[in-house]
């Protein structure tokens, strides 16, 4: 199993240019995350490192997919994950993070580690709701089984709430006033 110090990048004995690391992503790599929103994956990351004398710019490709449950019918999917992004890590004093894309690290530092960056970088680069595909005729790829048994309980209004057509006749009232000043 891997560590986080696994995904440490050693620069201080590299010679300025540039340098890949490949790095896969699987469920041991979420593992080393507490409360980590996803268990499971298969994704290939690439870091291309182009070291300087001022600073380190690292560009980041990822592809692959997160194992996830569809919003829609809680079966199993594979969400599709893919990315590409540019970090800037200049040197200073201490620690700091002036900008979502550029971070500052201690001259005395030798390495960085990455780990917590491909975390962010996969879990915001994913969509907002998880989803089956639809096929080419335009049907949903959700279990269909579970499509319809949802389909019973949905309401078209929250519970308490009145019919539309039974309003306040004090918003009529305030409907004249509306049309009549247009």
């Amino acid at each position: 199993m891997r560590k986080l110090k696994d995904y440490s990048i050693g620069f201080k004995g590299l010679k300025d240019g540039n340098h890949l690391f490949d790095y896969t992503v699987n469920g041991d790599f979420f593992a080393l995350f507490e409360d980590a929103l996803y268990q499971d994956g298969a994704i290939k990351v690439q870091i291309n490192l182009n070291k300087g004398q001022q600073m380190l710019i690292l560009d980041y490709h990822i592809e692959g997919y997160v194992a996830s449950l569809c919003d829609n019918c809680l079966e199993s999917i594979n969400v599709p994950v893919k990315h590409n992004s540019r970090q800037y890590v200049k040197f200073g004093d201490a620690f700091e993070e002036p900008d979502d894309d550029i971070i500052v690290i201690p001259r005395e530092e030798y390495e960085i580690n990455v780990a917590h960056t491909i975390y962010d970088l996969i879990v915001t680069s994913l969509p907002i709701r998880h989803l089956h595909p639809r096929d080419k005729k335009g049907n949903s790829g959700c279990d269909p089984e579970m499509v319809k048994k949802l389909s019973e309980y949905m309401v078209d209004r929250e519970p308490g709430q009145k019919q539309e057509q039974e309003q306040d006749p004090r918003w009529d009232a305030l409907k004249k006033l509306i049309d009549k000043n247009k």
